[in-house]
Order: structure tokens, then C-alpha cells, then sequence
């Protein structure tokens, strides 16, 4: 049995860096809870956030981010609320805000803040720097066309970076985005490999490595998540199982120290 209390004491105690960060996502993810229900939306944690919900009823001890996905029409839904949204708190950080921001999915991010951790390179050039929550897009795809187009997306973007213009490095990253929206649905023909039911984060969000079912997943239930309740996938021991096998087997505390992206949070 999984002592939870004991791994919490271990790496983010009430009152540590780290669980401060945590409670203040909890209290974002609230936010866009109430958003998501007063717009008929319907999203569920996954990756870490999904496996902390099931695993420690609340965040894995030693994490510091939250993912939340939504399926494609209620993504749309959402995103479009946010940008629309007048927040001097937070702002959907994606291509639409900063052009130096480059990952194919947006992040509901604190308007102020330094970013921790194993960052990216590209990430000193971030307009805005806040702790945040990944909002992830899923939809009908094939792993194989999740595959090429998160490839695509990273081979023309995640180098601008290294463009030490600002002008030129606007104008690259936007011939570069262009270039891939184009290529994108040029991709339509792999769809034709896609398992019954199959779906990834959608097309150059995300790690296509995330294998999961549209039955497995909908309709999402609320489970316990530290005080409060939040949404994963309705049948949540299939889904987990698909991304992380042995699910409910705690990894070693190497494994744990290379996966954490915020080092410097984790109280020893």
C-alpha cells in the first residue's frame, strides 16, 4: 500500500516551495473548473495529474504542474474563452500571445513569475514566465499521424530560439508556423491507420506516446483531488494503464529525481 502522507512529508510538507506551487495550481485549475462548468465544457485530468487523482487522491508529491485536456469541439470552446478573457492574473499563453512560444499546446499561465526548472532554451525569450496548467487538445488520430506532425512542429519551431534577431526570429517563427499548417493536413491519409476508438493529443500537441480511447476516457467521473473534487477519464484504470503500464508502482528515487522538472522545489 502506497503511503501518500509519508512521500508528501518527504518531498513538499506543508509550508515548503514546492507545496506552496502546488496550492496555487490547485487553486488555478478551480478556476478553470467553475469556467469549464459554467460553459457546458467538459475536460479531465491526464498524464501526472490524471495518475496523482487515482495514485494519492491529489498531486504526485514530488510534481509541479498540472494537465488538463479537453476533446476537440469543447478545446476550441475554451481557448476562445480565455483569449477573450481580461485577466490581470493569468492569460493562455500560446502562439496567439507570444510568438516566441512554440510548444503545440497553450498553457493557462500566471501572468507574473520566473519559470523553475528544466525549462527549454526558448523559454528565456517567454513573454510571460508563471506557473501554469497545460491545456491539451485530444482528438480521433492515428499514432502514426500524431507522430509526424509533433515531429514537423518541432523540427521547424523548436529552434527559433537560436535566432538572436527579434524581428527576423518574428518572422521565421511565422513563415515556419505557416509552413506547418500547411504541411499538417497533408498528413489526412495516415488517419486511415487509426484503431477503432483511438485517440492522442491532437495534431502537434503533445507526445503522440499517450495512447488513449474515446470510450475509456468519456464520459469523465470527479474524483477526490486534495480538498476538492476534479474530473479524469471514466474508466481511468484503462487509461492510465495504456500510458504508464504499472501505474500503481511507485518509480525509484533516481527515476524520480530525473523526472522531476523542478529540482530546486523538491525538499530532502
Amino acid at each position: 500500500m502506497i503511503d501518500t502522507e509519508a512521500l508528501r512529508q518527504k518531498y513538499s510538507p506543508e509550508g515548503s516551495p514546492l507545496r506552496d506551487l502546488q496550492l496555487l495550481l490547485l487553486n488555478e485549475v478551480m478556476l478553470l473548473d467553475g469556467i469549464c462548468k459554467e460553459n457546458g465544457l467538459s475536460y479531465f485530468l491526464t498524464g501526472g495529474s490524471a495518475l496523482g487523482a487515482v495514485r494519492h487522491q491529489g498531486f504526485i508529491p514530488w510534481d509541479d504542474d498540472m494537465d488538463i485536456a479537453l476533446f476537440e469541439d469543447d478545446y476550441k470552446k475554451l481557448v476562445r474563452i480565455l483569449l477573450e478573457t481580461n485577466s490581470d492574473t493569468f492569460v493562455l499563453h500560446c502562439r496567439k500571445t507570444d510568438f516566441n512560444y512554440t510548444f503545440g499546446f497553450p498553457k493557462y499561465r500566471a501572468k507574473e513569475g520566473d519559470l523553475l526548472g528544466c525549462f527549454p532554451p526558448r523559454g528565456k525569450l517567454y513573454k510571460y514566465k508563471g506557473y501554469g496548467i497545460d491545456v491539451f487538445c485530444v482528438s480521433k488520430h492515428s499514432y502514426a499521424r500524431a507522430w509526424l506532425c509533433a515531429k514537423m512542429r518541432a523540427a521547424l519551431l523548436n529552434g527559433m530560439y537560436r535566432i538572436k534577431n527579434e524581428r527576423l526570429r518574428r518572422l521565421v517563427t511565422k513563415v515556419n508556423w505557416g509552413i506547418y499548417d500547411v504541411l499538417q493536413p497533408l498528413t489526412l491519409p495516415l488517419d486511415l491507420l487509426r484503431k477503432k476508438d483511438e485517440m492522442h493529443y491532437d495534431l502537434g500537441r503533445g507526445t503522440p506516446y499517450h495512447d488513449m480511447r474515446y470510450s475509456e476516457v468519456f464520459p469523465v467521473k470527479y474524483v477526490p483531488f486534495e480538498n476538492v473534487e476534479l474530473p479524469v477519464p471514466g474508466n481511468a484504470d484503462a487509461f492510465l494503464s495504456r500510458i504508464f503500464g504499472n501505474y500503481m508502482e511507485l518509480p525509484s528515487e533516481e527515476q524520480i529525481m530525473k523526472d522531476v522538472h523542478s529540482k530546486e522545489l523538491i525538499t530532502q
